[in-house]
C-alpha cells in the first residue's frame, strides 16, 4: 500500500494539482463543474488560510481548506472549519481523506466544524471515522439539496 503524504500547499503549482483534485470528486459526483465555480474554488485556495494536499504515493489524491470558524461574522479562536474536502475518486477507500483531517486535528485546534449534503454518505462516514458527530443543524442550498453539520472536538477525544 502506498504512503500517505500530507503537507501544506504553498505554490500555484500545489493549488494547481488541488483544483485538478477537485475536478475529478467533482465529476465522480455528476456535479458540473462550471467556470464560475472552478474560479470560485481557486479563489478559495489562493486566499485559503490553511489548504493541505494529500499524496497517494506519487499520485496527488486529496485536498483540504480550513479556516478559522466564525460565530455571526466573529472569529472563534481556536476553533476552525472545513470549507472543502476532495479525495480523488481514484483512491477512495484508501484512507487519504483520513489522513488528511487527522492531520488538521494535530494542529492545535480546539473543536472543528464541516458542512456536508445529507445524501453524501461517504464524507459521514469519513467524518465519523475521524471523531465528527452531527451536531442536527440542516440548511438547505440554493439548488435545494439539503446540508447538514457536524463538529469535533479536541475534549471529546
Amino acid at each position: 500500500m502506498p504512503r500517505i503524504i500530507v503537507a501544506e500547499i504553498d505554490s500555484a503549482e500545489q493549488r494547481a494539482v488541488a483544483v485538478d483534485v477537485w475536478r475529478a470528486a467533482n465529476a465522480a459526483r455528476r456535479r458540473t463543474a462550471t467556470e464560475a465555480r472552478i474560479r470560485r474554488i481557486q479563489e478559495k485556495l489562493d486566499t485559503a488560510e490553511l489548504a493541505l494536499l494529500a499524496h497517494y504515493g506519487p499520485r496527488p489524491a486529496g485536498m483540504l481548506v480550513a479556516e478559522t470558524y466564525h460565530v455571526d461574522g466573529v472569529p472563534l479562536p481556536g476553533y476552525g472549519h472545513l470549507s472543502m474536502v476532495f479525495v480523488d475518486p481514484a483512491v477512495w477507500g484508501s484512507h487519504v481523506g483520513t489522513e488528511m483531517i487527522r492531520d488538521l486535528q494535530s494542529r492545535g485546534w480546539e473543536g472543528l466544524s464541516v458542512w456536508t449534503r445529507t445524501d453524501n454518505r461517504r464524507a459521514q462516514r469519513l467524518y465519523e471515522r475521524t471523531g465528527f458527530t452531527d451536531t442536527s443543524n440542516r440548511s438547505t442550498l440554493r439548488d435545494g439539496e439539503e446540508i447538514m453539520q457536524l463538529a469535533w472536538s479536541l475534549s471529546e477525544t
